[in-house]
C-alpha cells in the first residue's frame, strides 16, 4: 500500500525513471562494448525500445490497477472518428515520404529500391512485411504507449499544453543518449549536426505528435502509426541522404506552423496541442 501511495503521488518521476532504466539496461552494454547498430546488421537495440511501454504499464498497474490497464489497451486500438481524419494524421509521413522520393528522383540519387526499406537500423536482413511488423511494435507501440500514451497528457496538466510538450521533448531526447555511441547513423554525424539536427527533429516530432493526440482523441494507435511510418523515411538504408532530409524537413515545417498558431493563440484552453486523453492520475 505504501508503494502504491508513493507511486500515485509521483507517477511521472516513477515512469521516466523506469523507462530510462529498462531501456538503458539494454543499451549501455552496447555503448560500452563498442557495438555498432546498422541497417541489416546482426546487432540490435530493439529490446530497449520497449522501455517506455513497459514503464507505462507497470506504473499504471500499480497505481490504477486493471481499469488503468484497460484504458491503455483501449487507446492502443482506438480509431477516432471520423476515420478519414484518423488515417490522415496517423499516416501523414507516407505523404512526406512520397515527396522525398520525388525529390530524390529529381535531384539525385534517384528512386531507392523497395528492398532498401527492409534494411532497418537495428534489424538483420528480413522480409519487408516482417520488418514492418517489428518496427510498428517496437518503435511504434514500444515508445508511444509511454511517451504519448502515459506521459504527455499528465505533463500537459502539470505544465500546460505547450510547456508540457516541450518537457516531454527534452526527456524523450535524453532517453536516446546511449544510442549516440552505437547507432551508426548517429555516429556518422558531427556533434553539432547530431545535437542540432537530432534535437530539432525530436522537438518537431513532439509538437506534431501532440497535435495528432489532440485530433485523434488521445489515440495511442494514431501516434504509433505516425512514429512507425515516419521512421520508414528516416531509419532505413533506402532513406539515407535526400529522403531522410526531406522527410524530416516536412515534419519541422509542420511543427513550426503548429508552434506559430499555438503562440499566437496564447490560451491553454484553446490549445492546438492539448491532449484530453482518458487517463487517470490517481
Amino acid at each position: 500500500m505504501k508503494m502504491r501511495a508513493f507511486l500515485t503521488r509521483h507517477q511521472l518521476p516513477a515512469f521516466f525513471a523506469l523507462a530510462y532504466t529498462l531501456s538503458w539496461a539494454c543499451w549501455l552494454p552496447l555503448a560500452l562494448t563498442g557495438a555498432r547498430v546498422i541497417p541489416g546488421g546482426t546487432v540490435t537495440h530493439f529490446p530497449g525500445r520497449l522501455g517506455p511501454a513497459l514503464a507505462a504499464f507497470i506504473v499504471t498497474a500499480i497505481t490504477d490497477g486493471w481499469p488503468g490497464i484497460a484504458c491503455l489497451l483501449h487507446r492502443m486500438v482506438w480509431v477516432s472518428r471520423p476515420t478519414a481524419r484518423f488515417l490522415l494524421y496517423g499516416l501523414s509521413p507516407l505523404a512526406f515520404l512520397a515527396v522525398a522520393v520525388l525529390a530524390a528522383a529529381l535531384v539525385g540519387p534517384g528512386v531507392p529500391s523497395p528492398a532498401g526499406f527492409a534494411l532497418y537500423s537495428g534489424l538483420p536482413v528480413l522480409p519487408l512485411p516482417l520488418v514492418l511488423v517489428l518496427v510498428f511494435l517496437f518503435n511504434g507501440f514500444g515508445e508511444e504507449v509511454g511517451w504519448r500514451g502515459f506521459a504527455l497528457e499528465r505533463l500537459q496538466r502539470r505544465f500546460g499544453a505547450l510547456r508540457g510538450t516541450l518537457v516531454l521533448a527534452l526527456l524523450w531526447a535524453g532517453w536516446h543518449t546511449p544510442s549516440f555511441w552505437f547507432v551508426e547513423g548517429y555516429r556518422s554525424l558531427g556533434i553539432g549536426t547530431l545535437l542540432g539536427g537530432f534535437g530539432l527533429g525530436i522537438l518537431a516530432g513532439a509538437i506534431v505528435l501532440a497535435r495528432i493526440g489532440n485530433r485523434t482523441e488521445g489515440s495511442i494507435l494514431a501516434a504509433a502509426l505516425w512514429h512507425f511510418t515516419y521512421n520508414l523515411g528516416s531509419a532505413t538504408a533506402a532513406s539515407r541522404g535526400v529522403i531522410a532530409a526531406v522527410t524530416t524537413s516536412c515534419v519541422m515545417v509542420w511543427a513550426t506552423v503548429l508552434l506559430f498558431f499555438e503562440l499566437r493563440r496564447g490560451k491553454e484552453a484553446a490549445s492546438y496541442l492539448r491532449v484530453n486523453a482518458p487517463t487517470r492520475d490517481g
